[in-house]
């Protein structure tokens, strides 16, 4: 993959705090410029997008696969909220019906699959064949680790009994999705309502408890 040199960056004030706000600009400019630009998308045009500089990307981001790695990872912390914000209380039942609510969400939402098919375009071009593979590792990889973490407790807690928790993530992910994904990135209406959303996800999780859910 193309680099850009981390040289254009110039030297970096020695503790100097980071701005969040500006960060966080620089990360929603960069995925809505990848998305319509592709991966060869210039730092130039992420820095106008963003209202800042490209001299203060590089104070965040070392070159553009930081960059796309950390928007990437962006919206995986956020497509996991509810494993990790609903508490060790919530039943497991209500956590997955809401993470399935979340995925639902971000797989009907009208970017997701520009940006599915600007990494797999990516992928396929001899400049950037680490797109695929930082896409995969950054986003579901990580998604997937995450939520056979929380399985994986939850096991230990006696609330489910999952033997295989990384298998059993990528089970409760295929129930939600079915061929949804497929469907949007062909091109097909994919909307659906929050009351549709919610009959979805309820139905993989009364499928998903059934078969790891605790005995009686």
């Amino acid at each position: 993959m193309v680099m850009e040199a981390e040289c254009c960056a110039g030297p970096r004030r020695a503790g100097r705090p980071m701005d969040p706000a500006k960060r966080e600009a620089i990360l929603q400019a960069a995925e809505s410029v990848f998305i319509q630009e592709g991966h060869g998308a210039s730092m130039d045009r992420i820095a106008v997008v963003a209202g800042v500089s490209k001299q203060t990307i590089y104070k965040h981001f070392k070159n553009k696969d930081a960059l796309f790695e950390a928007m990437v990872r962006r919206r995986s912390d956020a497509l996991v909220e509810p494993i990790t914000s609903m508490g060790a209380n919530a039943s497991p039942a209500a956590v997955l019906e809401a993470q399935g609510m979340r995925f639902l969400d971000l797989l009907t939402r009208p970017h997701y699959p520009c940006l599915v098919r600007v990494i797999i375009s990516a992928s396929t071009q001899t400049q950037s064949p680490d797109a695929g593979p930082h896409f995969y590792e950054n986003g579901p990889l990580l998604t997937l680790r995450r939520m056979a973490d929380y399985l994986r407790r939850q096991s230990e807690a006696g609330t489910l009994r999952i033997a295989d928790p990384a298998l059993a993530a990528e089970q409760f992910f295929g129930l939600v999705n079915g061929q949804l994904q497929l469907r949007t990135l062909l091109g097909q209406d994919a909307q659906m309502t929050p009351d549709q959303m919610r009959i979805r996800a309820q139905a993989a999780v009364r499928v998903f408890m059934a078969a790891y859910g605790p005995q009686d």
